[in-house]
């Protein structure tokens, strides 16, 4: 007798306790949703561009992708104050089965969660893509690495394969951000990439190229590549190293490009070449020093290509047109170009690579830029080949060589406020 009438109550204690549990559950994933989805869309308020628009249909675009196959139906709410660099995402969710506790609240009418997310500063732009459509606009193969620890790499290609990592390859940023989809593993990213990213405008539009005015030289050689280079490790007081020969070259306008062979030890005064229907070739061997200079890439054929066993040494110029930008393609160049870095000794590349109609392809099997200051990459497509180690650094307080505008110089971070 006694047990029938413990029965009905020991039966309401069992299913409030699942009910309660149920409901504890399903608050739990979706406070987790809310909190992931605010820093979400705060990640994107460190990106210097971003827009109110942006950062809601950023947020919006990842629940219904992420998390409503994940924990069902929702509403929800975002909310941002640009000023202050904060979002704040709101759901709410009909109680999941609720059969003995559904008369009392919060049971009855569901679950309500919230969650704000606030940004501070601005996350170093180092790479962006600028291909709009493209497969691979950002890729890696066999054992290629992108290293850029304090930078924001950014692709925006709204195609599936917009960043694409394959093999052993590894991409390790900051930030990974792509307007598209990603295709690689988890050991192929560090972070986990971003999708559905808002477009990053180039951040160099605007800014004006060099007027190209008469030849100053025409189809230049320099070095012969017959000449035996023996005691390479060798340098003589003026630094050139036995079996080479030192050319000295000022700035102006190289009609038919610049091809230094294996024999020759170029130096560059400060100051602006402009390489016209013709490409800068360094071949096996040759060797390329320039501080505070930069190239403007026009014409038939305007490209660089720096050979395996070349030797590369350049800084960008620190005032005037090309002020922190060290290569500069012509906007109105044939799209899809390629400009190659395969050199085993090209440790400081310091300034802005801008190639806005261009691919740039790393296929060196040593570090690269790795001893500059900074870095950076705005280009159509960027591709690492083989085995290089692309090192991208962010430390500008180190240089007095300006960084363009839209490639920030300071980190970031995001904290959840509530």
């Amino acid at each position: 007798m006694l047990f029938a009438l413990l029965a009905p109550l020991l039966l309401m204690a069992v299913g409030a306790g699942i009910d309660f549990q149920r409901w504890h559950t399903q608050t739990s994933r979706a406070q987790n949703a809310v909190d992931e989805l605010a820093v979400r869309g705060a990640r994107e308020f460190l990106l210097m561009n971003a827009t109110d628009e942006q950062v809601k249909s950023v947020v919006e675009a990842t629940a219904d992708a992420q998390y409503r196959p994940e924990i069902g139906g929702f509403e929800l709410t975002v909310s941002t104050v640009r000023d202050d660099k904060s979002v704040d995402v709101e759901i709410f969710q009909p109680a999941l089965g609720s059969y003995f506790l559904k008369s009392f609240e919060p049971f009855r009418n569901g679950v309500s969660v919230k969650a704000t997310a606030v940004a501070r500063g601005v996350t170093n732009v180092c790479v962006i893509a600028l291909d709009a459509e493209a497969n691979d606009a950002i890729s890696g193969n066999v054992v290629a690495k992108l290293s850029a620890p304090e930078c924001a790499i950014l692709s925006d290609s709204t195609a599936q394969d917009g960043i694409n990592m394959r093999g052993m390859s590894v991409l390790e940023a900051d930030l990974i951000c792509s307007a598209g989809g990603v295709r690689g593993t988890s050991r192929n990213f560090n972070p986990e990439p971003l999708t559905d990213c808002p477009v990053y405008e180039d951040p160099l539009e605007s800014r004006a190229a060099p007027a190209v005015g008469a030849c100053d030289e025409t189809d230049l050689e320099l070095g012969d590549l017959s000449r035996a280079l023996t005691r390479l490790n060798i340098i003589d007081a003026t630094g050139t190293p036995p079996g080479y020969v030192r050319y000295d070259l000022e700035p102006g306008v190289y009609c038919g490009g610049i091809h230094i062979r294996a024999s020759a030890d170029v130096h560059l005064a400060p100051g602006v070449y402009i390489i016209k229907d013709g490409s800068l070739e360094v071949d096996l061997g040759g060797r390329l020093r320039g501080e505070n200079v930069g190239f403007y890439l026009t014409g038939d054929n305007a490209v660089f290509r720096f050979e395996m066993e070349s030797n590369i040494y350049l800084t960008a110029p620190k005032t005037g047109l090309l002020a922190g930008v060290l290569f500069f393609e012509d906007r109105a160049a044939p799209e899809g170009r390629t400009h190659s870095i395969m050199s085993r000794n090209a440790r400081t590349l310091l300034g802005t690579f801008y190639l806005p109609r261009g691919d740039l392809e790393a296929a060196s099997a040593v570090p690269l830029a790795d001893q500059s200051a900074y870095t950076a990459i705005v280009a159509r497509r960027l591709r690492l080949r083989g085995a290089p180690t692309l090192v991208l650094n962010a430390n500008y307080k180190s240089t007095d060589i300006p960084t363009p505008d839209g490639i920030g110089p300071t980190g970031g971070q995001i904290y959840l406020r509530q």
